[in-house]
């Protein structure tokens, strides 16, 4: 243990305790699965000595940008740089920073065997990441391949709050580049013979820790996306107990950026949901150093047993200008369509049951005891761009009238009065149905989710069916 380290331990016995007491007081699925896990790189706490191994890292560089794997640690990346700036932006100071893969399920606390998470961690439940684990044991890289053109990972993560235990999952990843940018793939193949389905939890999309010099966190935040209104500087209070902030990047994208507006932006086409912020007060170009800063994109997901859970993710490296002019080309500008072909299309479901990974042709949900909702992925659209959804549903039941609900941007929760009704047929056979969405006045400005309460009460057992649910503008 580094003497940086020794001397944060009684600030970190200090987080471990308030993050306790925020357990009591927080009771969002949010928290639950990720009150430690985003902050387990900025205590800098580890359960353990082990020497990290000496870096071996697979490189791509098209002369305009530099990225490196390190095959002794999971294949994550832990290294970037450009041709105008030839120093290493990403942090690994422990095993759990870098840019990473990051997943999260339950149980709670998660055991193998007769081994127990350690204590600081056992909160986080299942939780394989893609360096090593709080003990400083690595991931193995099994595959990998480099033909300057593409660069391939794939390897058994570890189970980060216990010691030295392979997650029973793959990850691998793809990456390629483009002037500045980076585009990776990512791909979790779950192996687990616990086949509970567990509450849906947040997934980082993934973690991304750099130098601390990029501490200027910016994003668009407003409600006018793709209109070069201001950007915003997101900022947070790294000693308390939760550090980072959450927020909604309207444009799906966020930059960690020096003082000079230089630094490294993370674009999810089909998110808008992220975490993050700068830990500690120092500003350094150290890629060791204790203080870091983290961004996260993040999807909430049902996450199976035998979930094949993919997803793409792109960097660009440069001035912040050119970050959001790189992103805005490449995202998609009309609104959103679920169609339920093969996953859940990043929904969740509460108070319900699903036929599990993967949909085959439709999204077959049965109701619990309780009033069942299935609820969208934070994703963002103008209402004017959308007045009407479509919706595929077959329903096997009573008569019942379901309510689709909505968020705006500045909404913490769906309630009523943004929300209509829709009569479904109860014949279990599939209907299509068109809801003017715009027939409210509660539905206009930015819009950054659905949910679909299909039930006014608990009815057990009914089931509903969903293949497609598309915003649309309304038929000529």
């Amino acid at each position: 243990m580094t003497m940086r380290e020794r001397n944060k331990r009684p600030e970190a016995e200090r987080g471990r305790r308030g993050l306790k007491l925020m357990r009591l007081k927080i009771r969002s699925e949010l928290h639950l699965c990720l009150r430690f896990a985003v902050a387990l790189c900025a205590l800098s706490t580890f359960c353990g000595q082990a020497q990290q191994p000496a870096p071996k890292l697979t490189v791509l560089d098209n002369g305009e940008v530099r990225i490196g794997m390190d095959l002794a640690l999971g294949g994550a990346v832990t290294f970037i740089s450009s041709k105008d700036h030839p120093g290493n932006i990403i942090n690994s100071a422990d095993l759990g920073r870098q840019i990473q893969m990051s997943h999260y399920s339950g149980p709670w606390p998660f055991e193998v065997g007769n081994k127990k998470p350690n204590p600081a961690w056992a909160g986080l439940g299942w939780n394989p990441i893609q360096t090593g684990d709080c003990y400083n044991n690595p991931s193995e890289v099994i595959e990998h391949r480099n033909d300057g053109k593409q660069l391939y990972i794939k390897c058994i993560p570890k189970q980060w709050p216990l010691n030295n235990i392979p997650g029973d999952c793959i990850f691998e990843t793809w990456t390629t580049l483009e002037g500045s940018v980076i585009h990776m793939r990512y791909r979790c193949t779950n192996q687990r013979s616990d086949r509970t389905a567990y509450r849906p939890c947040p997934q980082e999309l993934p973690a991304v820790y750099t130098i601390s010099k990029l501490s200027r966190l910016m994003s668009y935040t407003g409600n006018k996306p793709f209109t070069q209104d201001t950007l915003t500087q997101v900022t947070n209070d790294w000693r308390k107990p939760w550090p980072w902030t959450r927020f909604v990047a309207a444009e799906r994208w966020a930059a960690l950026v020096d003082n000079d507006g230089w630094g490294l932006g993370v674009f999810k086409d089909d998110g808008g949901e992220f975490h993050g912020g700068v830990y500690g007060d120092d500003r350094s170009d150290d890629p060791k150093h204790g203080s870091t800063a983290y961004v996260a994109p993040i999807h909430t997901e049902n996450f199976d047993y035998n979930i094949v859970y993919e997803h793409h993710t792109d960097f660009v490296v440069g001035k912040l200008g050119d970050i959001r002019k790189r992103f805005n080309d490449l995202a998609t500008k009309t609104p959103p369509v679920w169609r339920f072909v093969n996953d859940r299309q990043h929904w969740t479901m509460r108070n319900a049951t699903d036929q599990g990974f993967p949909m085959n042709g439709e999204w077959r949900v049965k109701f619990g005891a309780n009033t069942p909702r299935l609820e969208s992925a934070v994703q963002c659209w103008r209402a004017e761009n959308a007045p009407s959804a479509d919706l595929e549903i077959a329903y096997d039941g009573q008569a019942t009238t379901a309510r689709i609900f909505w968020r705006r941007l500045d909404d913490d929760k769906y309630d009523t009065q943004k929300s209509l009704s829709l009569d479904l047929i109860s014949d279990g056979k599939f209907h299509k149905y068109r809801l003017k969405l715009a027939s409210s006045l509660e539905y206009r400005d930015l819009i950054i989710g659905l949910a679909i309460e299909p039930v006014t009460q608990p009815r057990p057992g009914e089931e509903m069916a969903i293949k497609s649910i598309v915003l649309s503008a309304e038929r000529k």
